[in-house]
């Protein structure tokens, strides 16, 4: 793992109320396709088919399979000042690797979707696999 994927996962502990964690792996598929300054997004969103993020991680393309801590200091007050992870009962979490940086999902992003969605403020070991484009 780089430098500053470490960083970026040491920014939540895993034990702090009501952060999730878990792992992201790649499909068979994508494994070549990913490009190497590319950045991986981890969108906890209200509702499955989108809308405003609870929270939001962004990391510099990590080494797949990626273990990831998300928590309170993911939750921006941009997407809803008052929202505290441990206190949401249902979210979509979501990774998505972005060839150009920016959180717009654009053609050629990959991106997966939490095995376990919906999920709750605390939930471990949630795995979410990379296999599908845009």
């Amino acid at each position: 793992m780089s430098p500053s994927a470490e960083q970026a996962s040491a920014e939540t502990a895993p034990d702090e109320a009501g952060a999730i964690s878990g792992t992201i792996r790649l499909s068979s598929e994508f494994k070549t396709r990913v490009p190497g300054n590319a950045y991986l997004y981890l969108i906890a969103r209200e509702r499955a088919d989108g809308g405003p993020p609870y929270a939001l991680k962004r990391v510099p393309l990590p080494q797949f399979p990626y273990s990831f801590t998300m928590g309170q200091a993911d939750v921006g007050q941009m997407f809803g000042d008052g929202i505290v992870m441990a206190e949401i009962p249902e979210m979509y979490l979501i990774a998505r690797i972005d060839q150009d940086g920016m959180a717009m999902a654009q053609p050629g992003d990959l991106e997966g979707t939490c095995l376990q969605n919906p999920i709750a403020g605390g939930a471990r070991n949630l795995e979410i696999v990379i296999n599908r484009a845009y």
